[in-house]
């Protein structure tokens, strides 16, 4: 029977949220649609200036030497002279100003270091582009003048790299893939199931107290425990369902995008990192999922659970943000007993294709004990609601 009553409530504010379009296109719209075309918009930008900075490098050159051939066999390099090349390089009409010094041939032939002198703009990256080619550019004439000297002292180009090193990487296909993904993937899963749920537990408590409908939903032959019941499963399909959109912008994106051909969503071999994968997801977003309704229900008014909800992406960002740049074999060992850290924990390892047991045992482990930590002062809020509100 409370069973049915649950599954009777649940189905009643699913039709609510169904009948709401903007929540809808809020957790849908935004990521399957924005955030892809950002990624097309940012990527397109990128290519852009980069195929300008290698079609067009105007530099200026002051002073003469053999060097200038390699400078002259850049692609895209052009001469000038302007009246004041440091103000042209600000304005961006230079990328590069190179100063060669008066003696560099003769410093060269003699067996010496000769100076330059390479003046860019940081601030510009097709400036920067510009330094760029033209340290390959001295690199390359170095490199000659290096073995010039060594055949006139009759040593080969060997003599100076006595030893050979090969640099072999050991990581598997699909580590190489999960360790683009794992930086970015828990950050948007985590904040995608914290941001997903807030406006519709927001609604569900503190909504329904401003419209006046909680007050008739709670003095109903209803368990106050399976109202909220109801409204929690119905906070983790939204929060799930934001996720889900939010794997598949990025999918889209890794496809399509400027990243196409370098890493795959599908990384995670190993069933049992998938399960753990899995289960962290659903764990988190249950407690992201209790934390909100409790928030909502200590709530006066929808304003001021936005207020307090703004706290729950801030819990769901710090820790994704701190172990975004950590390898899964650096991480601390608490970081795994802790709330988010955990999960965060878990899903770097899943994605990258090595689950520990010990570490899923502890994440998930401490994740359910959360949950049940959150939903039960969140059910403890809720009963107390109802109590006021009854006769």
């Amino acid at each position: 029977m409370g069973k049915s009553i649950v599954w009777t409530v649940f189905q009643k504010e699913m039709r609510d949220l169904f009948r709401d379009q903007k929540t809808w296109l809020g957790t849908f719209l935004i990521p399957l649609v924005v955030v892809p075309f950002v990624f097309f918009l940012m990527g397109n930008s990128f290519n852009s200036v980069e195929q300008e900075a290698r079609s067009h490098v105007p530099i200026a050159v002051y002073g003469q030497a053999e060097l200038m051939e390699q400078l002259k066999a850049i692609p895209g390099v052009s001469f000038h002279n302007p009246p004041d090349p440091h103000e042209a390089l600000q304005r961006g009409e230079l990328r590069a100003i190179v100063t060669i010094e008066d003696n560099f041939t003769e410093q060269i032939a003699a067996g010496r270091s000769a100076g330059l002198r390479v003046e860019y703009d940081s601030t510009n990256q097709k400036s920067v582009y510009a330094r760029d080619v033209i340290e390959d550019a001295v690199a390359a004439y170095s490199k000659q003048v290096v073995a010039q000297r060594l055949q006139q002292a009759g040593l080969s180009a060997q003599s100076m790299e006595p030893v050979r090193t090969v640099y072999e990487q050991v990581s598997s296909g699909e580590q190489v893939a999960g360790g683009m993904l794992a930086g970015i993937l828990p950050l948007m899963l985590v904040v995608s199931l914290a941001s997903g749920g807030i406006a519709v537990a927001n609604d569900l408590i503190a909504g329904e107290r401003e419209r006046g409908t909680l007050e008739s939903l709670m003095t109903a032959p209803i368990a106050a425990d399976q109202l909220l019941t109801a409204k929690l499963l119905a906070v983790m399909v939204m929060s799930c369902a934001s996720a889900t959109a939010s794997l598949v912008s990025l999918s889209l994106i890794i496809h399509f995008g400027p990243f196409a051909g370098e890493a795959s969503l599908f990384a995670v071999a190993s069933p049992f990192a998938l399960l753990v994968l899995v289960l962290a997801v659903l764990l988190l977003a249950a407690f992201f999922a209790g934390l909100e309704l409790m928030l909502s229900t200590l709530s006066r008014s929808m304003k001021e659970g936005q207020t307090y909800m703004s706290g729950v992406i801030f819990l769901a960002m710090v820790p994704s943000y701190m172990l975004m740049p950590l390898h899964p074999v650096d991480l601390p060992e608490h970081y795994y007993v802790l709330p988010v850290f955990n999960s965060v924990a878990l899903l770097k390892e899943a994605f990258y294709g090595k689950v520990d047991p010990m570490h899923a045992l502890l994440g998930l482990g401490s994740s359910l004990l959360f949950v049940v930590v959150v939903i039960a002062f969140s059910a403890r809020l809720f009963r107390r609601e109802g109590a006021h509100l009854k006769p």
